[in-house]
């Protein structure tokens, strides 16, 4: 079962395409910064032992959302294009210690809003504890990205954010089920200011082996997101259904759901949506 609960392509498959409405909008094309980007990776814990090694990850997804714009009415149903090519290296500094490095580009191309279509860059370091095996890790990372709009060939959004954080797993059933949850904090310093934020992120899932090429998980995430610079505070919660079926030792589908509900006090960040997705990815 660990091949699949541990390769469950860090769970990135299972967040909606523009689940946050932060700030102003930056641009003319009404995108603001946190619309592109999510809650962050969702990931299973991780196993005691880690090894140094190198991986690559190509994933291509399709998703269709009810709520491309992100307005308080379903009435802007989209469908999303989102390649996701990532590489990291992952090195353990003695029994207690690893570091991970890791970089990312991705995009998002819509069929409807073609406006919104974006590229994101970003470049992750992470610091791991474990001092204990089968009680929870915690780790402090940094992590530095950019989104450009594809569109309009401008800049929407650049920031660096520091975080620290823990997560814990807990196999049972035999082995073929796995409880894993996080809690994390990260401090977003943002150009524009206007989206610099302090982000508090919750995380409960399930996952379960029903064969040894088929997993399934449930999650559920809290994501609250206080702005620094003026009054606003959003609370975000995000619920999900996964399917992950093993094609081939490094290939695999994922067919997801996901509802989000987002509520501001500043009514035009408020919003709901529904999404659906199927996604194929490829380990090296």
């Amino acid at each position: 079962m660990k091949r699949i609960l541990f390769s469950l392509i860090a769970l990135a498959a299972l967040i909606p395409a523009s689940p946050v409405r932060a700030g102003s909008s930056l641009s003319s094309s009404g995108l603001t910064a946190a619309q592109i980007e999510d809650l962050g990776d969702i990931v299973e814990a991780t196993e005691d032992t880690v090894k140094s090694k190198f991986r690559a990850t190509v994933n291509a997804k399709g998703e269709f959302t009810s709520n491309a714009l992100l307005t308080g009415h379903h009435d802007s149903n989209d469908f999303v294009f989102l390649p996701v090519i990532d590489v990291g290296y992952t090195h353990q500094l003695g029994p207690k210690f690893s570091i991970d490095l890791a970089a990312k580009v991705e995009l998002g191309l819509y069929s409807n809003h073609d406006e919104r279509a974006f590229v994101g860059y970003s470049v992750k370091t992470t610091l791991d504890y474990h001092p204990v095996p089968n009680l929870p890790h915690f780790y402090i990372g940094v992590e530095p990205y950019r989104y450009d709009s594809t569109d309009l060939g401008e800049r929407i959004t650049q920031a660096i954010g520091f975080s620290v954080g823990t997560d814990w797993g807990y196999a049972f059933n035999q082995g073929h089920s796995l409880f894993f949850t996080g809690y994390s904090y990260t401090g977003y310093v943002a150009d524009p200011t206007s989206d610099t934020r302090n982000t508090h992120k919750l995380v409960l899932g399930l996952s379960h082996q029903f064969r040894s090429n088929l997993t399934g998980n449930l999650f559920y995430a809290l994501q609250y997101n206080d702005f620094v610079n003026f009054d606003r505070h959003d609370w975000k919660q995000l619920a999900g259904l996964n399917i992950i079926y093993q094609l081939h030792q490094d290939w695999f589908a994922t067919l997801s759901g996901a509802f989000a509900d987002n509520d501001s006090d500043q009514n035009m960040a408020t919003y709901q949506s529904v999404s659906g997705a199927f996604g194929v990815t490829c380990q090296f």
